[in-house]
């Protein structure tokens, strides 16, 4: 009870931080700018889900037997030559954006994306700094950190664009900057105490990674930077889509509304994942074998039809009460979205059911499965949102990423029949 109160306490209050945040920003930003601020944001997400997440999740999967096995510096070890790689593919990232961003008027400007780098490299830190927390079920810190790193970002945010009186995106993600370089730094000081050898605990110094260690990273972790690729494509590319062949002030609108409707539902599905997943792993162990965790991993699938249940209750009372929400939630010049409300929310509850069940592959160690399904999802969504964006923009966004994570949740469903015999290669 007590970790599940630290990990709701955290989700909840990012919840909170975020709508009373996205209510103040889209009061002081433009729908112009805060379609920048969302685009610029797209980008950041992109490097997170690609270089952050999958070793985040590789951190939560081997932490608690490498530990045990008194192999935890030679995950360390590994981890930090991923974050080296990473710092160093950001860097020449933003040297490519830049230098395209001169052809291509859809790109930021060169001083946005240096913003968004650092933001991004920042926000990877943070992330595999949550995820070792995670794994060590250091849930109070986690939770108070994650809740305080989503009211000051906001926060830095409003206070920039007040004190400066400069309404622009660059400003508002200066803020998000402040906030995540404060973050990463006590994160940093935690981690160097909790990392340290527990009492009557020992690293043999003269223990090394064996090949099956390596190929079990290997083959654990490769796959979830392709899925991560399609994940961030299904999530995050409709808006440069709907830039494409919208406006900015569209994507500003959706963007706005996104944040409201569409991310609520996923930081439930998240509290549920945090809060199960290292336990799952933990009994599952690392044999590709679910069976120990069956019991842990059946409760994720009765979760996630209550998730979809209670998506589809709220969706009904958004159809009739979205322009009350939305003059509740948003600025003024947004509120002419408040009709995507319901049809996002819908979207996000069957993303949120989705992720419960896809848990069971990366226990399974399915992770090049996964990237099957995400590819193929991925695929759709690219024809969908094009189609959607061309012909009817908004609209067609809207409808297209509903139809797209409706397609997930069932895939979802279809490929999380467990496999029961797994060999190495």
């Amino acid at each position: 009870m007590t970790e599940a109160f630290w990990v709701g306490f955290g989700l909840v209050t990012s919840v909170l931080a975020l709508l009373a945040g996205t209510r103040m920003l889209t009061t002081l930003l433009s729908t112009i700018e805060y379609g920048r601020l969302g685009l610029a944001i797209s980008l950041a997400m992109l490097v997170v889900q690609i270089c952050g997440e999958p070793v985040a999740q590789t951190a939560v999967r081997f932490y608690a037997h490498w530990r045990e096995a008194g192999k935890l510096p030679i995950l360390i070890h590994n981890l930090k030559k991923s974050m080296i790689w990473t710092v160093g593919g950001i860097f020449l990232a933003c040297i490519a954006i830049v230098v395209l961003g001169r052809s291509f008027d859809e790109l930021p400007s060169g001083h946005l994306t240096l913003i968004v780098g650092a933001f991004a490299a920042l926000l990877i830190l943070n992330r595999v700094a949550v995820a070792l927390e995670d794994a060590a079920r250091e849930r109070r810190f986690r939770g108070i950190m994650q809740g305080s790193f989503e009211i000051g970002r906001f926060v830095f945010a409003i206070g920039l664009i007040l004190f400066l009186a400069i309404p622009r995106a660059e400003t508002a993600l200066g803020g998000f900057l402040i906030a995540a370089i404060l973050t990463v730094s006590v994160h940093g000081f935690f981690l160097r105490k909790m990392l340290k050898p527990l009492p009557g605990e020992q690293y043999d110094a003269g223990i090394t990674m064996t090949s099956a260690d390596a190929i079990s990273l290997r083959q654990f972790q490769f796959p979830l930077f392709i899925s991560h690729v399609f994940i961030w494509f299904v999530m995050m590319a409709e808006r440069w889509l709907l830039h494409r062949y919208g406006s900015l002030a569209d994507v500003g609108g959706y963007a706005a509304v996104y944040q409201l409707a569409f991310m609520p539902m996923i930081f439930v599905s998240k509290f549920l994942v945090l809060l199960t997943e290292p336990i799952i792993y933990q009994l599952a162990g690392l044999d590709r074998d679910a069976d120990n965790g069956s019991q842990a991993l059946r409760i994720n699938a009765y979760l996630a039809v209550v998730i979809l249940l209670m998506t589809l209750i709220i969706f009904s009372l958004l159809l009739f009460c979205h322009p009350v929400v939305g003059r509740i939630l948003l600025g003024i010049e947004f509120r002419t979205y408040s009709w995507i409300f319901p049809w996002l929310f819908l979207a996000g509850g069957f993303f949120a059911a989705a992720q419960q069940f896809l848990l069971r592959m990366k226990c399974e160690m399915r992770t090049a499965a996964l990237a099957v399904l995400w590819g193929v999802v991925a695929l759709i969504a690219a024809l969908a949102y094009f189609i959607g964006a061309k012909y009817w923009q908004v609209t067609g966004i809207v409808t297209a990423v509903v139809l797209v994570n409706g397609i997930l949740f069932l895939s979802a469903i279809i490929f999380m029949v467990p496999k029961k015999t797994v060999t190495l290669s």
